[in-house]
């Protein structure tokens, strides 16, 4: 799994591959502190399948970082 830091974010991100083989799907899960509490959400496959890890891994990082910006 890969991490990301983000402003005060911590971004830690995968792509797995589909059970054929076929194509890759990206996941991400967030870290930060709210006062004295750890939050997290998870981002999950995105609706797009990808032909490559890396591909998978970029867009779900981005799509975890629109949402950070957008939400928190």
């Amino acid at each position: 799994m890969n991490e990301h830091n983000y402003g005060i974010h911590l971004i830690k991100f995968k792509a797995d591959q589909t059970p054929h083989g076929n194509y890759w799907i990206g996941k991400a899960h967030v870290q930060y502190n709210h006062g004295r509490t750890l939050r997290c959400f998870e981002v999950h496959g995105p609706a797009e399948k990808f032909d490559s890890k890396e591909a998978a891994e970029q867009h779900v990082l981005g799509l975890a970082k629109t949402l950070i910006d957008n939400f928190i």
